[in-house]
């Protein structure tokens, strides 16, 4: 099966850039949804992870989607 019923995309804040600022990334995060021209329909999973650093928690996070026309090839 070369074909995925379900895509994802993750992001962090950059370790030079603020990387325990949350509030940033889920700014980021919601810039994004946007771009993709996500819908909440299409959104299967949302999840927020903390890796612990010497600065503190280091943020990221992954959207899990399925497109609402049920394409799944690029």
């Amino acid at each position: 099966m070369d074909k995925w019923t379900a895509r994802h995309f993750s992001l962090a804040n950059a370790l030079d850039d603020r990387p325990t600022d949350l509030p940033q990334l889920l700014r980021r995060l919601a810039d994004a949804i946007d771009e993709q021209g996500l819908t909440p329909d299409e959104i299967m999973d949302l999840t927020i992870s903390s890796e612990i650093t010497a600065d503190g928690p280091w943020w990221s996070a992954t959207v899990y989607w399925s497109p609402a026309d049920g394409k799944t090839d690029g």
